[in-house]
């Protein structure tokens, strides 16, 4: 206030102090709701503006007594007080109640690790506060005795407010490659492998010598004569295609920028030669961007070490996009009827996509040796499946008839031979046109992640697997782990208590985990809740309009998977179960390890139900509701993380009482692979 009265009167300001301080006086407290001189005199004082609305109304002066008059001025006293009393307490509790929304509570115990504020810098650039301390007693919930090793007097007492935690940084460590065993790995999530010798494949490879013993010599040579048609289609080099090109739009304006990870010299010498093979493919080339991403080397027992790049900052301001899938059950029912399949897999499908200027800029990586710019798309970004879904449908458009599209796998399919050479022809024309190259052909015929074709199991006998090979209960652990998946879907088995009557009766007795009198009623009741597990209205048919839940679980034995949606009835419905045990090496793993295969295996397996679609994982494993955020030190961990990063989806915390289903199958003991 006085700073504006010395700008505006200037050398004059002296002579309107006693004028402000009048003013200040009559203006009401946002906290007492009177003013000052309210307070004090028991009365408003009377400003220029009372004197103008005495001079309008004209009010006449009322003669009251002295004695009345002082009983009155009191009284009022006395009520502005009781006023702003309660006033000042709404005031103060709606402050505190403000202040506490972002106050943490904060404790110290004797041991803690502590800095402390300094009160007193030698210039801005001094440290704000000094130690560490060590916490040596707790005298008040405010005062705290602390111990500076460095001072003359080695302990103080400090004030709650001066002290705040020490963290001590922990040390860098570099990914090390770990002893070669066995364990869930990340092959089938493609993180991209560049060919030490890349080259035009030879026709040996291309048609396996197994072939001819399904198809007659004549067939033979009209296969061969179509590959050999089509030859530079076969090829390990990526090739680049003008059906699309990927764009990406940011959510965000804000720009993305990382250090490179500290890599050990001999990491550093495999990426610079990985660098160099992309060099010189054109995959990727020399630049400089605003944006940037760390690459690192994902090295696997026993495999050739990969580089990745770590897009998780990325994708978080990258907007989603979406594509419609087609409807894999009716995909494989379709492929599935057919008695001559191929399967294309297109080389590093994502490599052959090339990008926007703008995509270039955002996508751009750094390593300790310089930045590069991406010119073709890379494995991680958010929205790569979409791009590649988009590309393979319109790779593949009006040939519905006989080619089956979903991500890197295309499956020709025919009844008779003659027609499957002309559809196969067609594919691979539009293939070389597009300008892609492809893999040979597996010899064993799979597609889609179920093995179709004459005298093989059909989709719906794979989703209940897990369930019909749930071995009999021999303990009273057992038949609670099994009572526990089916009680989680108790609500959709009419007579539930009553089919479950004699197991719960085998759990009756002393003896927590003591092995059970299996008895023929037992028995029954055990087959039947499978059947009713595996039977409508508990398993569902897939519906691609609803979201999907992956719920998981790990247990010290293996891993148990269910994948379900919530329907019309607004409750939760299973698709398929799924269910394997652990290696000898994967025992070994720590909780989260475990927690997180568990979250592998189930995307590795469902992952063409789940890519290009936003889906829940739900786990009861708290800590892993970080993986997409956290940059773990855990070598396995990370190349489990960055395998995942195209996945769209949310993880959810759930409490294991409520998480049952997935429990017991994951603590199914005969089980493998399923």
């Amino acid at each position: 206030m006085f700073r504006v009265l010395c700008s505006e009167e200037g050398p004059d300001w002296e002579k309107h102090v006693h004028a402000a301080l009048f003013a200040q006086r009559t203006v009401t407290h946002e906290s007492t709701g009177f003013s000052p001189a309210e307070l004090v005199h028991g009365r408003n004082l009377r400003t220029p503006v009372t004197f103008l609305y005495e001079n309008w109304l004209q009010p006449e002066e009322e003669q009251t007594p002295v004695t009345e008059y002082v009983f009155t001025l009191l009284n009022r006293l006395k009520r502005f007080q009781d006023l702003a009393v309660k006033e000042m307490e709404k005031s103060q509790q709606r402050n505190k109640t403000w202040y506490d929304k972002r106050a943490v509570k904060r404790e110290f115990q004797e041991g803690d690790s502590v800095l402390i504020f300094s009160n007193c810098r030698a210039n801005k650039l001094s440290p704000r506060s000094t130690g560490p301390g060590t916490v040596l007693k707790k005298l008040s919930e405010t005062n705290y005795v602390v111990s500076l090793p460095h001072r003359k007097d080695k302990s103080q007492v400090y004030h709650l407010n001066m002290l705040k935690p020490y963290y001590k940084r922990p040390e860098q460590i570099n990914y090390l490659s770990l002893e070669a065993e066995e364990g869930i790995g990340v092959d089938e999530l493609e993180i991209p492998h560049i060919e030490q010798t890349p080259n035009v494949l030879d026709l040996s490879e291309i048609i396996p010598e197994p072939t001819g013993s399904t198809l007659t010599e004549d067939q033979c040579q009209q296969l061969r004569n179509v590959i050999w048609k089509y030859r530079e289609c076969f090829s390990s080099v990526p090739g680049k295609t003008d059906l699309v090109t990927h764009d990406i739009e940011l959510v965000s304006d804000e720009p993305v920028m990382s250090k490179p990870y500290r890599t050990s010299p001999r990491q550093n010498e495999i990426l610079r030669k990985k660098i160099q093979k992309m060099l010189s493919m054109k995959i990727i080339e020399v630049g400089y961007s605003d944006y940037t991403s760390p690459m690192i080397l994902v090295e696997e027992p026993g495999k050739e070490p990969r580089p990745c790049v770590d897009y998780r900052n990325l994708n978080k301001i990258t907007k989603t996009k979406f594509y419609p899938l087609s409807n894999i059950e009716e995909s494989i029912e379709t492929v599935s009827s057919a008695k001559y399949i191929t399967v294309l897999d297109l080389s590093k499908g994502y490599w052959q996509i090339p990008m926007s200027k703008n995509a270039q800029r955002l996508s751009a990586f750094v390593t300790n040796f310089g930045t590069y710019i991406p010119l073709s798309m890379p494995f991680g970004l958010k929205n790569a499946p979409y791009e590649f879904s988009r590309m393979v449908a319109q790779l593949l458009e009006a040939c519905e008839d006989f080619a089956v599209p979903y991500l890197d796998d295309i499956a020709v399919f025919s009844v008779m031979f003659q027609e499957h050479i002309k559809h196969l022809e067609t594919v691979l024309q539009r293939i070389q046109q597009a300008g892609l190259t492809i893999k040979p052909s597996k010899c064993q015929v799979q597609c889609l992640g179920h093995i179709v074709g004459q005298g093989c199991r059909r989709p719906s006998e794979l989703k209940i697997e897990a369930v019909k090979n749930f071995p009999t209960p021999r303990t009273k652990t057992d038949i609670r782990a099994f009572l526990g998946l089916a009680g989680y879907y108790s609500h959709y088995i009419p007579m539930f208590s009553t089919i479950t009557a004699p197991l719960t009766d085998a759990l009756k007795g002393k003896g927590q985990k003591g092995v059970v009198h299996w008895t023929e009623d037992c028995e029954k009741a055990f087959n039947s809740l499978k059947q009713a597990l595996a039977s409508k209205p508990v398993l569902h048919s897939l519906d691609y309009n609803r979201q999907f839940i992956l719920q998981t679980d790990a247990s010290d034995n293996g891993i148990g998977v269910v994948l379900s949606q919530v329907t019309e009835d607004d409750k939760e419905h299973p698709i398929v179960y799924l269910s394997r045990k652990f290696s000898d090496v994967e025992k070994r793993y720590c909780v989260s390890e475990k927690e997180y295969a568990a979250i592998i295996f189930g995307i590795q397996r469902l992952k063409y139900y789940l890519d290009v679609q936003a889906f829940i994982i739900v786990t009861d494993h708290n800590p892993l509701t970080w993986l997409k955020t956290n940059a773990s030190k855990n070598a396995r961990i990370l190349r489990w993380s960055l395998a995942l990063q195209p996945f769209n989806f949310v993880i959810i915390h759930r409490r294991r009482t409520r998480h049952k289903n997935t429990d017991a199958l994951s603590r199914i003991p005969t089980l493998d692979g399923i």
